[in-house]
């Protein structure tokens, strides 16, 4: 399963990630930016595509 990312530095891209124990995608994820600091990320709902889900930055995690 994917990650399409929506916002943040790597607006577009997709990220494999694991589903979690009952098969469904995890509700959070976090990922390094590109200065390699964490940033979470929520999920957001289902893509057209059957295997990718919408993931967009935690609100604490927007750049100021």
């Amino acid at each position: 399963m994917y990650a399409v990312l929506d916002d943040g530095p790597y607006a577009g891209e997709q990220v494999r990630i694991d589903p979690d124990a009952t098969g469904r995608p995890p509700r959070t994820i976090e990922l390094s930016d590109p200065g390699g600091d964490p940033r979470g990320y929520v999920l957001v709902g289902p893509h057209a595509d059957a295997d990718r889900w919408i993931y967009r930055r935690a609100r604490g995690d927007l750049d100021e």
